[in-house]
């Protein structure tokens, strides 16, 4: 009992010097609490150098989109919801001051344009 108490700490002793810090060196290997296959420093750098290339990408294709100009991006279609909402309002209040309702405004603006012929 007393060589399998020793050799635990031991091994316990190991793990905590390397999560501490102490595996700064090239091939250290740190014990997983899961059992699984240790970790090399190495697979950390190689795990660390593809997260910081996602990263990249990612902040490169949001640069990519907000520079689109063209197309059902965000801001075009905030754009178009308040000149719709501009015109109904124009509509409305023409319609009070003048007695016309909103598909007779268009008809009437469109003859007078002549786009279309249309007799009410």
């Amino acid at each position: 009992t007393t060589t399998t108490t020793t050799t635990t700490t031991t091994r316990a002793m190991r793990a905590s010097v390397v999560s501490r810090g102490g595996a700064a060196r090239r091939g250290a290997v740190v014990v997983s609490r899961a059992g699984k296959a240790p970790t090399t420093v190495e697979y950390q750098r190689q795990q660390a150098k593809m997260m910081v290339k996602y990263f990249k990408d990612k902040q490169y294709e949001e640069a990519v989109e907000d520079a689109q100009v063209f197309g059902f991006t965000p801001k075009n279609e905030i754009n178009n919801g308040r000149w719709t909402m501009f015109g109904l309002l124009v509509g409305m209040l023409t319609e009070i001051a003048t007695g016309v309702d909103f598909p007779d405004q268009i008809n009437l603006t469109l003859s007078v344009l002549g786009i279309t012929d249309f007799e009410p």
